[in-house]
C-alpha cells in the first residue's frame, strides 16, 4: 500500500523521529511505497521515496532546543498535500503540531484514510522551554487535541500509558497500543569485549539527549553518594545542551564519567557489556533505549515517573527509583554492586521479557491497523470502536 506520513522533520534527533526512520524501512523493506510530507534537510534529501517538502520555522520559547535537535515546525500547505495525498492509501500524521489539522481536513476532503499518533505529551513542550507549569500544560494538550487528537478515529499509542495520557486529556479515539519495537540487531553479540579499561568496574550506561528532563544530574549525584564510587564507571552518552554543565557537576568523581556522543557501534558495545542501564527521564511515552538494552539483556533501572511509560521495562521493583531521588537510586545501586553475579545471571529473564517487543511483532501490528482504518473509512468493518483501548 501506498503511506504517506506527516511528520514536521526527518531529521532524527528526537525519540519519535528515529522511531519513525525504522518503522518506515520495515514497511518499505516489507514492499509497501512510502512517501514524506517534511520541511527540508539533509535526512529528507537522502530519503528513498517520494518527500513532498513544506517550509520550516522555529516556535518561540523553544527555538534553541528545537535548533539542537535540527527539527523545524513544518507548515500545511494544502497545495502540498493535496499532491501528497494523490494516490495514497493511507495517511499517517506523527505529531499533533501545525501540519496536523490542515493534513487531517485534506485527507477528509480526498476521502483518504488518516491515522494518528501520540509520540509528544505536554512536558515535552514545556521542558524545552525550561518550565513547569500548568497553564501552559493546559494550553499544549487543548493545542494538541485541536490538532490532532480529536479530530482523527484512530490514533498509534506506543504503549498503555500513552494512550491512558491522551484520552485523559479529552480524545475518544480507538487507541491502538503498539510498541516501537526493538530495533533489528539489539540482541545479544558474545563477540563483542568488553573493554579493557573498565577493568572490573560497575559500569552503568545511559544514552540521550542532554537535556531538563533527562535528569542525567541525578545519576551523577547518586554515584557520589554510592558506597562504591570509586569503584563504578557512568557512561552518559549523547549530547544536548547541558553538556558543560553536567561535566562541571561530574569534575573531581574518583571515577571520571564519560560524557560524549558515541557511534552506533559504540552505542552496540556498551548495550552488549556494560553490567546496567540507568533512565531516570522524567517524560517518556515508551523508551527508545530502553528497549533497545532489554534487547540485549542488559537490565534496566528506572525512575517511577508518572509521566513516563518507561518503568514497563523494568524487570521487577528493586530496578524502579524514586523520581529525581539520588539517595534512593544510590541505593539501589549499591544493591545491585554487591549482586553482581546474580545481574549476570538475569540476562536471559531480560531477553525473555524483550520478545513482546520484538519488531516483527511490532511491524505485523501495525500492517493490521492500517488495513483496519482503511477497511473503517470505506465502512467495511466496525474495527475501530471510539474508546477502545487495544494491545497489539
Amino acid at each position: 500500500m501506498r503511506i504517506v506520513f506527516v511528520i514536521d522533520s526527518w531529521n532524527p534527533g528526537n525519540g519519535c523521529i528515529v522511531a519513525t526512520h525504522r518503522l518506515v524501512e520495515e514497511l518499505q523493506a516489507k514492499g509497501h511505497d512510502i512517501a514524506l510530507v517534511t520541511t527540508a534537510g539533509p535526512a529528507a534529501d537522502e530519503f528513498k521515496g517520494d518527500v513532498y517538502t513544506v517550509p520550516g520555522f522555529y516556535m518561540p520559547g523553544v527555538k534553541e532546543a528545537m535548533m539542537n535537535m535540527n527539527f523545524q515546525f513544518g507548515r500545511g500547505i494544502k497545495s502540498v498535500l493535496r499532491e501528497a495525498f494523490t494516490g495514497a492509501d493511507l495517511v499517517q500524521i506523527q505529531f499533533p503540531y501545525f501540519m496536523a489539522a490542515p493534513a487531517v481536513k485534506m485527507a477528509r476532503k480526498m476521502d483518504v484514510p488518516v491515522l494518528g499518533a501520540c509520540h509528544i505529551q505536554s512536558q515535552n513542550m514545556t521542558g524545552a522551554m525550561g518550565k513547569d507549569n500548568k497553564l501552559m500544560d493546559l494550553f499544549f494538550n487543548s493545542w494538541f487535541n485541536y490538532e490532532l487528537f480529536k479530530r482523527v478515529e484512530a490514533i498509534h499509542c506506543p504503549s498503555a500509558f500513552a494512550a491512558d495520557l491522551i484520552k485523559s486529556k479529552g480524545s475518544n479515539a480507538h487507541f491502538r497500543v503498539i510498541s516501537n519495537g526493538i530495533p533489528r540487531g539489539y540482541e545479544p553479540d558474545t563477540s563483542l569485549k568488553r573493554p579493557e579499561e573498565w577493568g572490573d568496574k560497575f559500569v552503568l550506561v545511559t544514552i540521550g539527549r542532554l537535556a531538563m528532563e533527562k535528569r542525567h544530574e541525578v545519576m551523577i549525584d547518586a554515584i557520589k553518594k554510592s558506597k562504591y564510587k570509586d569503584k563504578i564507571q557512568l557512561l552518559i552518552c549523547g549530547k544536548g545542551e547541558l553538556e558543560e554543565s553536567l561535566k562541571s557537576q561530574a569534575a573531581g568523581m574518583p571515577v571520571e564519567p564519560q560524557i560524549r556522543y558515541i557511534s552506533d557501534e559504540e552505542k552496540m558495545l556498551y548495550m552488549n557489556t556494560a553490567d546496567m542501564y540507568l533512565h531516570s527521564s522524567l517524560i517518556e511515552l515508551e523508551s527508545l533505549t530502553c528497549l533497545e538494552a532489554i534487547g540485549c539483556g542488559l537490565p534496566c533501572m528506572i525512575s517511577n515517573s508518572p509521566n513516563s511509560a518507561a518503568s514497563q521495562f523494568a524487570y521487577n521493583e528493586k530496578f524502579i527509583f524514586e523520581m529525581d531521588d539520588a539517595d534512593d537510586l544510590a541505593a539501589k545501586i549499591d544493591y545491585w554492586f554487591e549482586k553482581r553475579e546474580e545481574l549476570k545471571e538475569m540476562k536471559k529473564d531480560i531477553l525473555e521479557m524483550a520478545e513482546q517487543y520484538r519488531m516483527d511483532r511490532s511491524i505485523a501490528s501495525m500492517e493490521q491497523l492500517y488495513e483496519d482504518v482503511i477497511n473503517y473509512n470505506s465502512g467495511n468493518s466496525n474495527l475501530l470502536p471510539a474508546e477502545e483501548k487495544r494491545f497489539a
